[in-house]
């Protein structure tokens, strides 16, 4: 089973291993208590399949719980323990990055600080660049720190002493003293969050682990026990940011590794059916209710990054690279001060949720707009389970955007629709083009439940030549979390110029640090035989601030190789390289991955005819610049090898797709929908 929590529904896939049958449901999250929608969609689920909990033998969870708790600062309240001099840090972030869009912003106002100032606390100890010590820790300083927090109402502690990622020396006696004089707090150090140069990026990644920690701990361990009263035996593991799967005990220690966690379960899903498919680069669009996300797989691989800023936060730890745009089907529209149409950000959410939804919704929503250019069925939304309200969404876009522009309703949807496809195709581009690629040669493969929507008309705007369409695009995520297979990683910094560096030195690293990996797979019960071993290194130039990551060969380390993949890797980014310039060496990493997931596939219904069954009905649908009458099918119909012509609509439970005159769409033998331009 895999299970989605998203911000306005949880989505729930289950999987027959031993047939390929499966099943899936939507339910409304509940964000009060996000315990209560995930267990009502295992309920829910095993009620429609007609399983018992003792059936189930496997559940992959992920959630925007983490996301959600950053962004509205809903984290626990935390202490950060630092050396003197740096209880700051966090105010003065780091002001000399390039691409702050705040930069020029003389009505700035910074976000709410992570950690109250009063709850900076500071040791008078220090560790050179080096690792050696200058000045020694003194344990009674610890332990008056220790009392203070002890008669307040932290519950997580941030430690982060400078210099401590070559020398751990000082953080752990800390960590050491604080768990066993507070042993209720949640503490975690930077040691073992993000062992890297850099003091504000480390603290703040630190810091916002701690504020997740005992929140995130607390949904874990309240949804197993729920599950074990329900009588469910098997194992569970929680997606991470980085496309794999990690038991409850690693991410209750390092929940920082959540903060991507639901998206990142659709990316695992698309690199497996890329596989599949034999297709090795995808550009994937995954169109929600709030916002738009968009990732590549590259080789057949997830494309990676090591940081990320969120809410102006940054984080680091290795996450799918995933951008986002405030442009999903429930982002509200709206007329800015000079008469023009605006998406977003903000968004109708699932309360009320966008007008047509008839939940109390007044104001208008791209879904609103889809409904009524045609694209959305307000008879057949969600398998006829959730009757759309077509009048109250005229009567929206009629009151908020016809009526102030002076057009019709149908022009006033039809311009929606048209920024909303501009806005997701930008993102795309940057997502390609920005990052040296031509989206040209890439496939696009959409999902989401308004995903497919949109498709087409973005893939023409980008000229893809093919747009895929997977089976359950809906619920493509929570079908993520089955499909994806266990994974952890370690990394250790360096920073040495390669003109110092010695291979075999680092040669040992890389088996140590594999040893350790290896280590935490085998107190899982998973043999270091079944592991597959990936190593990287983070190289830059002498003098610039970011690093980038590339694959460092298998087999002994070899520098001439890897400086060779950083020149390509730089050219490819920037334009240029500087041959003969010094190259450092910022950190080295491994990756293990252990082949966990379900790699099978979904079955047709028996029941379905040899090819194609004939439409059943019409539907009017504004396709090239006007409403037209298409003809309608339901893809559970259309068994592999079924071939459509346009102008067509095909439409499923959880999402539907439309193209016109000069495309066509066909079923391949895994039940992709394959719509050729």
């Amino acid at each position: 089973m895999g299970i989605d929590v998203g911000g306005t529904f949880t989505d729930v896939v289950l999987v027959d291993d031993a047939d390929g049958r499966h099943w899936s449901v939507k339910v409304p999250t509940t964000p009060g208590d996000r315990v209560i929608g995930a267990i009502d969609g295992f309920s829910r689920i095993l009620e429609l399949s007609g399983a018992t909990s003792g059936d189930i033998g496997f559940i992959g969870h992920g959630t925007t719980m983490a996301t959600n708790m950053v962004v509205e600062h809903k984290g626990a309240k935390t202490a950060l323990i630092t050396t003197l001099g740096f209880r700051d840090i966090l105010e003065i972030r780091r002001v000399s990055r390039h691409d702050r869009a705040d930069l020029y912003d003389l009505q700035f106002d910074a976000p709410k600080p992570l950690v109250q100032r009063r709850w900076c606390l500071e040791l008078d100890e220090r560790i050179g660049p080096e690792g050696e010590i200058l000045k020694p820790l003194v344990d009674a300083q610890v332990e008056k720190l220790a009392d203070r927090i002890g008669a307040s109402d932290i519950e997580a502690i941030a430690v982060c002493l400078i210099h401590s990622y070559i020398s751990p020396v000082h953080e752990r006696r800390v960590v050491e003293i604080l768990k066993r004089r507070l042993p209720d707090r949640f503490v975690t150090a930077s040691y073992d969050v993000n062992p890297e140069l850099m003091e504000y990026e480390r603290t703040s990644t630190t810091v916002i682990n701690a504020m997740l920690g005992p929140v995130c701990s607390r949904y874990i361990r309240s949804f197993t026990e729920k599950l074990r009263t329900l009588g469910f035996g098997g194992e569970v593991m929680f997606m991470q940011s980085n496309g794999g799967l990690a038991p409850a005990s690693l991410v209750e220690a390092q929940p920082v590794v959540l903060l991507e966690s639901g998206p990142a379960g659709g990316v695992s899903a698309a690199a497996q059916l890329a596989k599949k498919i034999g297709v090795e680069n995808v550009l994937l669009g995954d169109m929600g209710g709030t916002t738009f996300d968009v990732s590549l797989v590259r080789d057949g691989r997830p494309e990676i990054r090591n940081s990320v800023v969120l809410h102006s936060h940054t984080v680091r730890s290795p996450t799918i690279d995933i951008d986002s745009v405030g442009a999903g089907g429930g982002s509200i529209a709206w007329i800015d001060a000079g008469g023009g149409i605006r998406i977003g950000p903000e968004s109708a959410a699932a309360d009320p949720g966008p007008a047509c939804y008839g939940r109390g919704g007044t104001r208008p929503t791209v879904t609103d707009c889809n409904l009524l250019l045609g694209y959305v069925d307000p008879d057949t939304f969600l398998s006829g389970s959730f009757k759309l309200d077509r009048e109250a969404a005229h009567r929206a876009v009629q009151e908020h955007l016809a009526k102030p522009l002076g057009v019709n309703v149908l022009e006033a949807a039809h311009a929606v629709r048209a920024i909303a496809n501009a806005l997701m195709a930008q993102a795309m581009r940057l997502m390609t083009v920005e990052r040296g690629y031509d989206p040209r040669d890439f496939t696009y493969v959409c999902y989401g439940g308004a995903g497919p929507v949109h498709a087409v008309d973005l893939a023409k705007d980008l000229e893809i030549r093919q747009v895929i369409v997977p089976a359950l695009p809906g619920l493509f995520s929570a079908f993520g979390m089955i499909v994806a297979d266990q994974a952890s990683e370690q990394q250790l910094a360096i920073e040495r110029e390669f003109a110092v560096l010695d291979a075999a030195t680092l040669e040992a690293a890389y088996q140590q640090m594999q040893d350790d990996v290896a280590a935490r797979f085998e107190a899982a019960n998973v043999s270091r035989e079944d592991l597959i071993f990936g190593r990287k290194m983070d190289c830059r130039y002498a003098g610039q601030p970011e690093a980038i990551t590339v694959d460092a060969p298998d087999g002994v380390v070899d520098l001439d190789a890897i400086r060779s993949r950083f020149e390509d890797a730089h050219r490819r980014h920037w334009n240029f390289i500087k041959p003969g310039h010094a190259l450092v060496c910022n950190n080295i990493r491994v990756k293990a991955d252990a082949p966990t997931g379900w790699h099978g596939s979904i079955t047709a219904n028996p029941k379905l005819p040899a090819k194609k069954k004939a439409a059943a009905r019409t539907r009017s649908i504004y396709l090239d610049g006007r409403m037209v009458d298409a003809p309608v099918y339901r893809r559970d119909e259309l068994s592999p090898g079924a071939n459509i012509p346009g102008p067509a609509v095909i439409e499923e439970a959880s999402s539907c797709i439309a193209f016109g005159n000069s495309q066509s769409a066909h079923v391949d033998a895994h039940r992709n929908l394959v719509v050729n331009l």
